[in-house]
């Protein structure tokens, strides 16, 4: 990610409408999936690391975060983050199944990460049982120049391409759902709308994380508060995330 983006995400992590879902979906699976007050947990690739303080607070203490890029530093320092180190996703500094889940958060899409060596180190830092947790964005149709320039990214999923790379190592596959899809109408429009005007990449690209006023940041979060809870009923076929839960599975 662009140095200049770690300060619109410390910034807007908290309280964005498509963070605040997120963090929401992570922390109920978390809990659906018996995470307790000692389970150790890794964010792999935690970036300005919201996601450990709301793990902190709900389920444990015992969170741990990487990230690669050494701009994070300054926004660990001021969050008090002790548990938390450099280190590329690619080749996490833990040994075999130190954690009793570990979680990707839009990363595997990465331009720096290799998204095989990436999820084999998922996996191989998982303790046997353990819990996976891996969110991607989905459909390379969405793919807009200058945002994924500002955040580095190359590659969106499809449910198939996803789960195609998961079974690559032994998982027992718990879900697999989109995410987003309420407001996916919407998403897709404003993409699509940007690719249709060819608008020429910045010299200094921004993603598409700006500010917005307090009532459409409310009236955006509302709606997916309602998609909550149709994610405790069914997984939706459609929408601009995915995220995939799965137990390791010892290798035969």
């Amino acid at each position: 990610m662009e140095s200049h983006e770690y300060q619109t995400l410390f910034e807007h992590e908290a309280s964005y409408w498509w963070y605040r879902a997120l963090h929401r979906v992570l922390l109920t699976a978390l809990e659906q999936e018996g995470m307790t007050h000692g389970s150790r947990i890794l964010d792999a690739g935690c970036g300005t690391a919201q996601n450990l303080i709301n793990i902190s607070q709900s389920i444990t203490p015992r969170v741990f975060g990487v990230d690669l890029s050494p701009c994070v530093i300054p926004y660990w320092k001021q969050r008090g983050l002790r548990r938390a180190c450099l280190a590329s996703v690619n080749q996490l500094p833990f040994r075999d199944g130190s954690f009793d889940a570990v979680l990707s958060i839009d990363v595997l899409e990465c331009d720096e990460v290799s998204q095989e060596k990436a999820y084999a180190e998922l996996w191989r830092t998982a303790d046997e049982g353990s819990l996976i947790i891996v969110v991607v964005p989905a459909y390379n149709w969405l793919l807009t120049k200058e945002h994924h320039r500002a955040v580095h990214a190359s590659r969106r999923y499809t449910r198939r391409r996803l789960l195609s790379l998961l079974q690559t190592q032994p998982v027992v596959i718990r879900r697999v759902t989109y995410l987003f899809a309420l407001l996916f109408p919407a998403i897709a429009g404003y993409r699509l709308g940007l690719r249709l005007r060819g608008r020429r990449g910045a010299a200094k690209p921004r993603s598409e994380l700006q500010p917005l006023s307090p009532l459409v940041n409310a009236v955006l979060h509302g709606a997916m508060v309602l998609e909550q809870h149709l994610l405790r009923l069914i997984d939706l076929p459609f929408g601009s995330s995915l995220v995939a839960v799965m137990r390791k599975k010892s290798p035969l």
